[in-house]
């Protein structure tokens, strides 16, 4: 393509050279004969990658997970107590002797007449209450076991995060046209001598 550009400019230039000289040269005996041409440009489509939307990273965050669980709690401990049992009475009855037997003397009229006479006299009894310990009063010491709840609490399953997600680039392919020559002008010879007359 450079070889025919540099013969058409020679062309060009002895043409123009003519075009200028002296008239004595009109009409003289044809040797050659050129035309001149214009060769329009070369397209052709080519197809290629655009980004329309370039990727990336997107962070996002995943809350925590809660649940419920159950557990046994202390609510108090095993302890000793000392406990205080009172006394256990009862009223009993009982005769008792208030005056054991004697014998004194007394005056007594025996037909008639005041006479003092040797008498026995009987034992006196009565009867009286009173109060007997049937268990003394004491102290027992017991035992008590521990006690226990079940409380229900909230707690965390699976903590917060954050999870990154990588979105890739969008890419489409567009056709575009190029031009893959420029448009030329030059001369050409003519084939053949005829043409020239």
């Amino acid at each position: 393509m450079s070889e025919l550009s540099t013969i058409c400019r020679t062309i060009s230039a002895t043409l123009v050279a003519l075009s200028v000289a002296s008239p004595a040269f009109a009409g003289g005996k044809t040797l050659a004969c050129y035309q001149k041409v214009h060769q329009p440009a070369v397209y052709k489509t080519i197809h290629e990658q655009v980004v329309v939307r370039p990727g990336g990273v997107v962070h996002k965050t995943i809350p925590a997970r809660y649940g419920q669980v159950t557990e046994k709690v202390l609510v108090s401990p095993a302890q000793v107590v000392a406990r205080h049992i009172p006394a256990v009475t009862r009223t009993v009855h009982q005769t008792v002797m208030v005056r054991p037997k004697s014998v004194g003397w007394e005056w007594r009229h025996v037909h008639g007449k005041k006479t003092l006479c040797k008498v026995v006299h009987p034992a006196q009894y009565e009867t009286r209450a009173r109060t007997v310990v049937v268990h003394p009063a004491r102290t027992v010491h017991e035992r008590m076991p521990a006690r226990y709840a079940h409380r229900t609490r909230t707690v965390v399953v699976e903590p917060a995060r954050t999870v990154a997600h990588k979105i890739p680039p969008v890419i489409k392919t567009v056709a575009r046209t190029v031009e893959v020559q420029p448009a030329s002008a030059g001369w050409v010879q003519v084939s053949g001598k005829h043409r020239c007359h």
